[in-house]
């Protein structure tokens, strides 16, 4: 008995120790507003997308608007060319990656971002691209284009950002 908690204890400070580092990273992640997204770490992709597909996704972005998960009339265009390059590319997976600003606890943040991928995501499907081709992922606050509190700050973390699955 005495080891059970002693055991417990050591997982859970272990644990505590690590997700802070885990949780913000260095900033080399998917959706961070470096330079090229697929030099970065992200578990759910493996290899090197062509020059062709960074650009084409890359200019994808879709922004939201405050607390919402509604994807504006002026952000379809970029959907619809989205869904075009799909069809083109029939063999081609993506991620979407839902994000948000810090506003909004943790747990609010990773819902939101969560609906904000899976409307880009029905909303490709709609437009004919294959489901089974689209994953998405939500990171909430955790993965900022931009650093700060101020409304621009804010405005580009508000996102869903398409990335390739190789």
């Amino acid at each position: 008995m005495k080891y059970t908690y002693l055991s417990i204890l050591t997982l859970l400070a272990i644990l505590t120790g690590c997700s802070n580092d885990a949780k913000k990273g260095d900033g080399a992640a998917f959706g961070d507003s470096t330079d090229n997204i697929y030099d970065q770490a992200l578990p759910e992709r493996s290899g090197n997308p062509d020059k062709a597909d960074y650009d084409t996704l890359k200019s994808e972005t879709v922004y939201f608007a405050y607390d919402s998960f509604t994807i504006e009339a002026k952000e379809r265009p970029k959907l619809d060319k989205l869904a075009n390059y799909l069809s083109n590319n029939a063999n081609t997976k993506i991620v979407i990656a839902g994000h948000t600003d810090a506003r909004g606890t943790p747990q609010y943040n990773l819902a939101l971002s969560e609906k904000r991928a899976n409307a880009v995501r029905q909303y490709l499907i709609g437009l004919g691209a294959s489901g089974a081709n689209i994953s998405t992922i939500g990171y909430g606050e955790d993965r900022p284009a931009a650093e700060g509190e101020t409304e621009s700050a804010h405005t580009q973390n508000r996102r869903a950002s398409p990335g390739i699955l190789r």
